[in-house]
């Protein structure tokens, strides 16, 4: 099972590209409510039933806690089971056709909640303010980031980047959609609470190229590869929540980590073309890294007060009607 992130937390603050994968179903329930109300443990209970049928399954991680899951897409179904409350809030856009929409707050007291409206509010006061902060730090590391791009622009030789990729591009036989136009987008790594956490599930039994050399470098091999060939999905930068870290075209993968899957891959060695580009960004390097940090840290808080805050819902939920749903769910897609 694939597990990857279809959301982050930028510069730019949250971007996510849910919406755009649910789309692509041929059926979507969208799970509402509140902390604490289930929804992880649906989707997630739900993901291991269309395991133990042997059918193939996508599961979507939370960038706030990489423990949970946003969603799953269960392929032989094509049908999607998401979060689909804030940042990452879906509304049905075909009601009963193909979207459903659950909501788990039925399982709320509301009479409870009241009882302790004023520690909620103050805890997500406390969890907002806490994002804040990690984008504040986040929006810094970007200056960073853009500089060393300079630097490298100043330092490297990105004609024989685009060389390179170019002929590596001609290797192969253009993906049907040019420039990326319909590639799926994700993630290839998130900032999240836990640091900066990669899933490189992706890539088994894909051919991985191992692109080795500075960011700004291996960003620039990206896009020149993309621009000649198009993709079938897009590595998104962490950083930025839009710029293109890597490609896979086919069964073919360009990506600047492949964790286990990098013992096999083919080395494209982008450092002969760096000249001292590599040791002129050290220093924007570690600033970005820092600022970075410092976010984890904001968005380890923001975690925290949001736990704080699911306790209040756990006490006030029947898990009996939620378990009534979950059932109600796993017989409507599975029979």
């Amino acid at each position: 099972m694939e597990a990857f992130f279809l959301g982050g937390n930028t510069a730019g603050g949250y971007r996510g590209y849910m919406r755009e994968e649910i789309a692509r179903a041929g059926r979507a329930i969208l799970l509402k409510g509140g902390p604490g109300t289930g929804k992880n443990s649906l989707i997630r209970r739900l993901a291991a039933l269309a395991a133990e049928r042997g059918m193939d399954c996508e599961l979507w991680l939370c960038s706030g806690d990489p423990a949970s899951a946003d969603g799953v897409y269960i392929k032989d179904l094509d049908a999607v089971v998401a979060d689909a409350t804030a940042p990452h809030a879906v509304e049905a856009s075909l009601p009963v056709i193909r979207d459903e929409i659950c909501d788990l707050a039925a399982a709320l007291s509301r009479q409870k909640l009241l009882a302790a409206r004023g520690e909620i509010e103050d805890l997500f006061a406390v969890k907002k303010g806490c994002y804040e902060n990690a984008y504040m730090h986040l929006k810094s590391a970007l200056r960073y980031y853009r500089k060393k791009e300079e630097v490298y622009l100043r330092y490297a030789d990105p004609g024989a980047v685009r060389r390179l990729a170019a002929a590596h591009a001609l290797r192969r036989e253009p993906v049907p959609r040019g420039g990326g136009e319909g590639a799926r987008k994700r993630f290839c790594a998130a900032v999240t609470a836990d640091g900066v956490v990669r899933r490189d599930e992706f890539l088994a039994g894909r051919r991985v190229h191992l692109l080795k050399g500075g960011a700004p470098g291996v960003r620039m091999f990206a896009r020149c590869f993309l621009e000649l060939v198009g993709a079938d999905i897009l590595l998104l930068d962490p950083l930025t929540g839009e710029e293109i870290e890597g490609v896979v075209a086919g069964e073919d993968a360009y990506v600047a980590h492949a964790g286990a899957f990098g013992s096999g891959a083919e080395i494209i060695d982008l450092t002969p073309l760096e000249g001292d580009a590599a040791g002129m960004c050290a220093f924007y390097d570690g600033r970005e890294r820092e600022e970075i940090a410092r976010a984890v840290s904001a968005l380890s808080a923001a975690r925290e007060a949001h736990l704080a805050a699911e306790k209040f819902f756990v006490a006030a939920a029947d898990f009996s009607v939620t378990r009534r749903i979950g059932d109600s769910l796993a017989a409507s897609l599975f029979g």
